[in-house]
């Protein structure tokens, strides 16, 4: 899949559920959106419901948990069908648990399943008792949180689980690599490891390690800027590997030849620390 169809799942993921939404929140032309949606939905990644806004689509596997009296995600998700918001407790809802139009509910009900469902996760990530909702998008692991409790997930055991799979999921030696972004009301953050990036662009983050599980990151503010930081941040890696050292730039805007301002600038810091 390109970077522009990637753009526009994570522009529907944030709550774009129209063309004039996406094109308005990506900044792409209407040519370049509509192409990108025309193939998502080919590929059934996207669909249109009854309503005629754009949900998500992405086949999972047969759940390996059930339920029960869980009804988290019928709160904190969005069902635009029916129109209800995130982080709103569900009409349909039945008096401890189940749905009163479960036959006749949404697609985008039938082709949800958490991560626990899933068995993804251990019983810490019951959602009904964690108040967050775990669940893989294409490229994406969304932790929705319950807005009652916004902080959990800074929380223990739940940080340091959500660590682990954010590095899993960018040190992907087998599968899809995937990131991981959390969700609280109307603020997102990106996990690098242990280090939190607010309010995610769309395009994508570049970013080198400074530990086993930090990082400096630089957010992408369009498709060019990020291909231009991430074709510096190979140039860093080079340098880190030739020299054993290299200077991380604040920069977000490198415009090549990147290697000659990294040297120069790797070579004045060490010079300031001597």
């Amino acid at each position: 899949m390109d970077q522009v169809a990637l753009v526009v799942v994570r522009a529907v993921e944030s709550g774009a559920t129209t063309t004039k939404g996406i094109i308005g929140v990506t900044g792409l032309s209407r040519l370049k959106v509509e192409r990108a949606l025309g193939a998502l939905e080919k590929q059934k990644l996207l669909f249109r419901e009854s309503q005629g806004s754009w949900a998500l689509g992405f086949p999972v596997a047969p759940p390996v948990r059930q339920c029960g009296s869980c009804t988290a995600c019928c709160k904190v998700l969005e069902v635009t069908d029916l129109g209800k918001p995130v982080n709103t407790v569900c009409n349909h809802i039945l008096s401890g648990g189940g749905c009163d139009i479960y036959d006749r509910r949404p697609r985008q009900c039938r082709s949800f399943s958490c991560g626990w469902l899933q068995g993804h996760l251990d019983d810490d990530w019951f959602p009904a008792t964690a108040g967050m909702v775990a669940h893989f998008g294409l490229d994406t692991l969304n932790v929705q949180v319950d807005i009652d409790a916004p902080d959990r997930w800074r929380e223990e055991p739940y940080f340091s689980k959500l660590c682990e799979l954010s590095l899993k999921g960018l040190r992907v030696s087998e599968g899809r690599p995937y990131a991981t972004l959390v969700i609280v009301g109307d603020d997102r953050y990106l996990l690098l490891g242990r280090t939190i990036v607010p309010d995610p662009t769309l395009f994508g983050t570049a970013f080198v390690p400074i530990t086993h599980d930090t990082f400096h990151y630089w957010k992408a503010k369009s498709l060019e800027n990020l291909r231009r930081l991430n074709d510096r941040v190979m140039e860093i890696q080079r340098i880190q590997q030739e020299f054993g050292y290299c200077a991380i730039p604040e920069d977000d805007e490198p415009t090549p030849p990147y290697r000659p301002a990294l040297l120069e600038n790797s070579k004045q810091l060490r010079a300031a620390r001597d």
